[in-house]
């Protein structure tokens, strides 16, 4: 088992200008991770080949887009699957969201 504390995750990166990535915790079957959206700032359109992914969004406002288009807020959950297109774009000055991916990314270990 690996714990990791808020003050000290796995790892800790700026996924891209405005989206801060805080891999939280994670084992071969899962991993949790922690994002930071600043209104404005767009995680791009992409697809896993294997991982499912879920997201929860904690507080904020963002927009999903790619294969499925919507507007999420604070409470509101998704779940795409392997080859499913999804992107986000933050609506609120700050948004916060946990993803969890299974499989792991590797990219994030």
């Amino acid at each position: 088992m690996d714990l990791t504390h808020w003050s000290n995750p796995f790892k800790k990166e700026e996924a891209y200008e405005g989206i801060t990535r805080r891999v939280l915790s994670f084992d071969e079957t899962l991993m949790l991770v922690h994002y930071t959206v600043e209104e404005g700032a767009v995680f791009p359109a992409h697809t896993h080949d294997e991982t499912h992914q879920g997201v929860f969004v904690i507080e904020g406002r963002i927009e999903l887009f790619g294969d499925h288009e919507a507007t999420l807020e604070a409470g509101d959950t998704f779940v795409v699957g392997p080859e499913v297109e999804h992107g986000i774009r933050g609506l609120a000055s700050k948004s916060t969201l946990i993803d969890s991916f299974t499989p792991p990314i590797e990219a994030y270990r």
